[in-house]
């Protein structure tokens, strides 16, 4: 049985290029795409994606079905998991709790944060009565606001798509986001789980490389391992 690792972080700290990144260049992985693209390949199942909320009560509906999807990306993952690969997840149930974190500070939106908890249990709960195998390990890429900013540009250029400046490149937003893993990074249970890699000063090569020295990861050109430091 491979292991499972959620790739998770900050808006454009580069969660799916580094996911595009591994399963181009290192040895037996596969990735989980993220939720939305997750969605659209099962569209029989996820017919409709749901829109950014305007208000608690929509959050709160989002949170229902994005925990739902994760819980098929994670039974997904196991499935993959069988072949002994590194399974890579591009983000997790970890963003539903960082969005209802920063939502409900910046928006006011009084008790998300608490249902997406309550959820995040469930979705627990779900995950043993299933028999599934959680995630070994967090990898959260952090990138500072002037940072994201840039990168959205790039975006734009490179992937002809960009975050909406009005919802994803805010500053409180990604100020909160640090925020909330900073405190799951500092709870016990977590102190050997999530990894932190600041993006800011990065390129994404050196992201790989650094997620391949963490994991003991293998690249495909040169077989070489590249061991912790």
């Amino acid at each position: 049985m491979g292991r499972i690792i959620v790739i998770d972080g900050t808006s454009n700290a580069g969660k799916t290029t580094l996911c595009e990144n591994l399963e181009k260049n290192v040895q037996n992985i596969s990735i989980v795409p993220g939720a939305s693209l997750f969605a659209k390949l099962n569209s029989e199942r996820y017919p409709k994606i749901p829109p950014i909320p305007k208000n608690a009560e929509e959050e709160k509906e989002n949170q229902k079905f994005f925990f739902k999807l994760e819980l098929d990306r994670l039974r997904e993952a196991n499935e993959m998991a069988k072949q002994g690969k590194y399974i890579f997840m591009d983000r997790g149930v970890l963003e539903i709790l960082s969005v209802a974190y920063s939502f409900e500070h910046i928006n006011g939106w009084k008790g998300i944060y608490s249902n997406a908890r309550k959820l995040y249990e469930e979705f627990i709960k779900e995950s043993d009565k299933s028999g599934l195998m959680l995630p070994a390990k967090y990898i959260w890429l952090q990138a500072d606001f002037k940072e994201v900013v840039k990168r959205n540009k790039s975006r734009k250029i490179e992937r002809g798509q960009a975050l909406s400046e009005d919802d994803w490149i805010e500053s409180n937003l990604i100020k909160k986001q640090i925020d909330f893993f900073k405190t799951m990074m500092h709870l016990p249970e977590n102190s050997d789980k999530i990894k932190l890699i600041d993006t800011n000063n990065m390129s994404k090569q050196e992201v790989l490389g650094e997620v391949c020295r963490l994991l003991n990861l293998k690249f495909k050109e040169n077989e070489k391992e590249i061991n912790d430091d």
